[in-house]
């Protein structure tokens, strides 16, 4: 619902090449069978930490100014959406099919913004005002998903580079489209260690795109 508001690695020498190549060590158990000193494989290239401009929250301007037309201000959400979906800033501009749309439940509108020249859709069904009549509810889906480098990358250092170290990524385009929650096929790991063992273990995370930005989650 939305609103509109009017181990360390191996040995202490072995260099960090050595360790993504997984140290080229064993461990013997005792059962007498070699293991490996590092579970798992990275694959990728590292992974630094982002600019400030890419994780900040999407500012779009110039910003409706108050008792703007609700078309007006759901243009302005809808392209703050489709910012946050590709994860990092971009040139947008947004128009409809409608020059208006009622506050009332039931209205509909379909409206398309352009990040960086890709397209996408936003059917839009108003669910009426909310909140002593200052907010109106919406229910909007984009039709594509927008994945971004700098985007996914940022997303992926956010999030784990407090857990592991030696992030890591597939190569990714600069910009495409993809199938919106689905796998985009890109993955990224980073280094920690095993909570059963304690030896170094290399965690891969899918990549997918949500209406709310890039998401990754574990893939074993």
């Amino acid at each position: 619902m939305t609103f509109i508001r009017g181990i360390k690695a191996c040995a202490v020498a072995v260099a960090v090449s050595a360790l993504a190549a997984g140290c080229g060590g064993s461990t013997t158990t005792a059962q007498g069978k070699d293991e490996p000193s590092v579970k798992g494989t990275p694959f990728g290239r590292p992974v630094s930490s982002p600019a400030a401009a890419t994780t900040a929250d999407p500012t779009i301007t110039p910003s409706p100014s108050d008792g703007a037309p609700l078309i007006g201000a759901l243009k302005y959400e809808l392209r703050q959406r489709t910012v946050k979906m590709a994860g990092a800033p971009g040139r947008t501009s947004a128009r409809c099919d409608r020059d208006s749309v009622a506050a009332a439940k039931g209205s509909k509108i379909t409206c398309t913004v352009t990040y960086e020249g890709i397209k996408v859709t936003w059917p839009v069904t108003i669910e009426g005002p909310a909140m002593g009549g200052l907010e109106v509810k919406y229910q909007a889906k984009p039709s594509t998903g927008i994945l971004t480098k700098k985007g996914a990358q940022a997303h992926f250092w956010n999030e784990e580079h407090d857990y592991g170290s030696h992030l890591r990524c597939d190569d990714m385009p600069a910009l495409k489209t993809v199938p919106l929650g689905k796998k985009t096929g890109y993955r990224c790991t980073y280094l920690t260690k095993s909570e059963t063992d304690g030896r170094p273990l290399w965690i891969p995370e899918d990549l997918t795109v949500r209406d709310d930005g890039p998401y990754f989650i574990a893939s074993y």
